[in-house]
């Protein structure tokens, strides 16, 4: 009696599940939809193919599909050539003219041309696909294929181990010749420039000047910087890759306090960049006898120095070997669609473009901030110079500054109706850091971050001031209120902007957006430049003493290589994961202090062989000085 009833309580589920299931009709396609990558070779090695495709349905979305304005209901889905190709043919003729498929023989070598051969077959396998599993269609677009086939090495690989091998055998021919460095051969400057020995005391080294030790402390801010931006990469980066889990990416609400902070960070970088830059320029400018070019241009000549030997170097690193150290569908997310772009739009990075909206592809999209920098950099030039010509203008022009700060700020707020809060979630995942409208037309731009780099310089000329004789404001009644009033936008404005992260926001022109976007986006920068100006010629505290450590000092020097490398090793430890697993907030963890380690040991070997032996020589080479300046 006991098993018939148990029989027939089996039978209704079963009948029950039938039903639903025929009411409820076929389930929604996944965001991301993988074949076993690992079995595909297996299987069909060699020659096994596997392709990564975009398709969009093109229509209003449900459950768990991602509505994106730019790109509605994009899923990803990659598949095994080999068992596409299978499941073509067991179709009937009629059913394969429904697809539109047409049987194409490929034998093209390069993976272009792999993936245009295998674009019709790719095209009906997932269109057969989406019919039978989920009754629905869709454009699909192949976006890379992948072969067991070897490939060989072509020119832009061949560059840059060849780069590598002339580097490293440079560095050994200077290091064992260090004691022919005083003779008068042509090779003297080269073994100064290039010596281990050299590079390795240069890096120890601490400079005594006053200007230093006032702003030491700015090298424990550097690099508490440094280590937010690694963390916020490292976190963000499983948003932009495939998981079985999408729901669990819904952030908390510290995740989305988190979000609404993550923008900030980088400005902290900006302010302190116009802080310094002041701090140097207006007292050499003020020694200077009168006015010469060169001394704008051996400031120009500098930056390039700093910037560019390093940045190309990992330009090349990331256009060849970076895109062949990992296979499979993760290792196409993380690094060949990364690798791509810098062999076709290497020279915006160069020109220091790579931030404007032009393109829609980047080479190092983090190295966004280069060419943001660069521009401010130059802005900030033409700036200082009328302060040094016009010193009894200073205020109206650092005023007259400030203003059009605002003004482009308003504009293109304005313009673009933007959303004054940063907000990256599930509804962004797909279309990506690359085609976000927020980050490409307010984030990225060197126009739009102009007020960091002005709050700094201000903070610079009161530190010159002040330090001079001149002035002390700090004690006045207007200053008790912007300091006061610094510190109040620092808590009002996040929680604000936490209060009104869920409410949606009408895509149209608004003035009060607009100057919403202001305050969102000047708020850190004004922080930060009045914490400056309140440690001028102070006693330091105990925090200021903390990050005045010679350890903070010593990582400091680092801190640039480090921002230049540490995507591409977050990129390299996500690059060997399963495309069908979950989101692990641990792992994000590990993999945080993993990438900060290999990120800050990468560029101490980088800081010994490339930016210090380049930096000495190519200054050596360029940079040309008067007598009575080096006297000075």
């Amino acid at each position: 009696m006991e098993k018939s009833v148990v029989r027939g309580a089996k039978l209704v589920a079963l009948l029950l599940s039938v039903v639903v299931g025929a009411e409820s009709g076929p389930a929604d396609p996944p965001i991301y939809k993988y074949d076993n990558y690992e079995m595909c070779k297996a299987m069909y090695d060699p020659g096994a193919t596997f392709c990564i495709a975009k398709v969009n349905l093109g229509y209003n979305p449900v459950s768990n599909q991602v509505a994106v304005k730019s790109q509605p209901n994009l899923l990803i889905w990659s598949v095994c050539v080999q068992d596409c190709e299978q499941e073509m043919l067991s179709l009937s003729q009629c059913e394969r003219l429904q697809f539109n498929y047409t049987k194409v023989k490929t034998t093209e070598a390069s993976l272009g041309e792999l993936t245009h051969g295998l674009e019709n077959l790719i095209t009906s396998c997932i269109a057969n696909r989406l019919h039978r599993q989920h009754n629905a269609s869709g454009s699909v677009h192949v976006e890379y294929c992948e072969t067991t086939d070897v490939i060989s090495r072509d020119w832009v690989e061949l560059l840059f181990l060849s780069t590598c091998a002339g580097i490293i055998g440079l560095t050994v021919y200077s290091s064992l010749m260090k004691d022919r460095e005083n003779s008068e051969d042509s090779t003297r400057e080269l073994v100064q420039a290039f010596s281990i020995q050299r590079s390795w005391k240069n890096f120890w080294h601490l400079p005594t000047s006053k200007t230093h030790q006032d702003f030491r402390y700015i090298e424990g801010v550097r690099v508490l910087t440094c280590l937010t931006i690694v963390f916020m990469h490292t976190r963000y980066e499983p948003l932009m890759l495939p998981t079985s889990d999408p729901e669990g990416l819904q952030l908390s609400v510290l995740g989305r306090l988190g979000n609404i902070m993550t923008p900030t960070v980088v400005q902290v970088f900006f302010t302190m960049s116009g802080l310094l830059m002041a701090v140097n320029f207006l007292p050499e400018a003020n020694r200077q006898s009168n006015f010469e070019w060169r001394f704008l241009k051996n400031k120009v000549i500098n930056r390039l120095i700093r910037f560019l030997p390093v940045y190309v170097l990992w330009m090349l690193f990331t256009a060849s070997v970076y895109g062949k150290l990992s296979s499979g569908p993760m290792a196409y997310h993380t690094l060949k669609a990364h690798s791509l772009p810098c062999r076709n739009h290497w020279w915006t990075n160069v020109l220091f473009v790579n931030n404007l909206p032009i393109l829609d592809d980047f080479c190092m999209i983090h190295a966004w901030y280069l060419g943001a920098d660069m521009q401010m950099f130059v802005a900030a030039l033409g700036l200082l110079t009328l302060m040094w010509w016009f010193p009894n203008a200073v205020h109206r022009i650092l005023a007259i500054a400030t203003l059009g700060t605002v003004i482009i700020l308003i504009s293109v707020s304005y313009h673009y109706a933007l959303d004054p809060i940063f907000r990256f979630g599930l509804n962004q995942i797909l279309s990506g850091l690359m085609m976000f409208r927020w980050l490409r037309l307010l984030y990225m731009p060197g126009y739009t971050n102009l007020g960091s780099y002005l709050s700094g310089i201000i903070a610079g000329y009161a530190y010159v001031s002040i330090t001079n004789g001149g002035y002390d404001f700090r004690d006045t009644k207007i200053y008790k209120i912007i300091r006061a009033l610094s510190t109040s936008l620092a808590i009002a404005v996040p929680l604000t902007s936490l209060a009104f992260i869920n409410v949606s926001y009408d895509l149209q022109p608004s003035i009060w957006m607009a100057l919403a976007t202001v305050i969102a986006r000047s708020y850190v920068p004004f922080f930060v430049s009045v914490r400056f100006i309140e440690e001028i010629a102070r006693p330091a505290g105990r925090l200021r003493t903390l990050l005045s450590k010679s350890a903070f000092c010593f990582l400091g020097k680092l801190c640039y290589i480090v921002y230049i490398v540490h995507y591409s090793i977050i990129k390299i430890l996500y690059s060997r994961d399963d495309p069908n697993g979950t989101v692990d907030d641990v792992r994000n963890i590990e993999r945080f202090v993993v990438a900060t380690v290999m990120s800050f040991a990468v560029a101490f070997v980088i800081y010994l062989l490339v930016e210090q032996p380049m930096g000495m020589f190519l200054k050596a080479k360029l940079i040309r000085i008067r007598k009575t300046d080096k006297m000075q």
